[in-house]
């Protein structure tokens, strides 16, 4: 059930390097050697996720006549996105004022259970989704088409990025204005949230809008509905600040 993405190699031309002998998915390897990476490209994405989302997905159709996969096989869009969240947060516990080994694990936690094992969780679930309810009908004949899960892990990776940016780096920016208890900073602080999900829902459509054997994308902006309507509840009818909720979730009072 693995991709191909996780196939294992062994470096056998790198007899200096014993960390490359080791049975470790290329993929995973390349991560740990900047000049295997194309860090300026992956900037150049994150950038034109933020500006242009549809953009980023459009490479997916040249690897997929290059090296005939729509996913990358560049770890430097993660590595990028691993190192920003855990810059970010570490700023946000120093500004909260946390001991350092509370800091550690927030940063532990934010980058490889929220960020990366849900969203591994996330893409499966889309994955899974697509393959079984969106797919189009196939030909008699015709060879199974179906979505890769790496690429709906792509899309998870650049749907989280504007949804990062608002929800952490926009939040910790306006932390002393969401902070405060009034209507005002409620609404600033859950209109932002509803618009950090939004854009992971509407850059997730996009993504999946590039897989031509799909059909009823549309369904994917559905949740964008339900994420209106309990913004404006937890706004006006259930008071709810959300930087309030999540500031107290992830840095709990000891």
């Amino acid at each position: 059930m693995l991709p191909s993405l996780l196939t294992h190699h062994y470096g056998a031309n790198s007899g200096h390097n014993s960390f490359a002998k080791l049975p470790i998915p290329e993929f995973l390897r390349r991560a740990f050697h900047r000049d295997q990476m194309e860090l300026d490209s992956a900037v150049a994405q994150m950038y034109h996720t933020l500006t242009a989302p549809s953009q980023v997905f459009r490479l997916s159709r040249t690897r997929k006549m290059t090296k005939n996969h729509y996913y990358r096989d560049d770890p430097a869009f993660i590595v990028l996105q691993v190192l920003l969240i855990a810059i970010v947060t570490t700023v946000f516990g120093v500004c909260l004022s946390q001991r350092p080994l509370k800091i550690l694990y927030t940063v532990i936690y934010e980058c490889f259970v929220n960020y990366l094992a849900l969203g591994a969780l996330i893409a499966t679930a889309l994955w899974r989704y697509c393959n079984r309810f969106l797919m189009a009908g196939v030909m008699l004949h015709e060879v199974r088409r179906e979505v890769e899960w790496p690429y709906s892990f792509d899309v998870h990776c650049n749907s989280f990025f504007p949804y990062f940016v608002l929800t952490s780096v926009v939040h910790l920016a306006a932390l002393p204005l969401l902070s405060g208890e009034g209507f005002w900073s409620r609404l600033l602080a859950n209109s932002i949230y509803a618009a950090g999900a939004c854009a992971y829902c509407y850059v997730t459509f996009l993504g999946y809008l590039e897989m031509p054997m799909l059909q009823r994308q549309h369904l994917l902006l559905y949740p964008i509905a339900v994420i209106v309507v309990l913004a404006v509840l937890g706004t006006v009818v259930v008071p709810v600040n959300m930087s309030h909720v999540v500031v107290r979730f992830v840095w709990p009072l000891d």
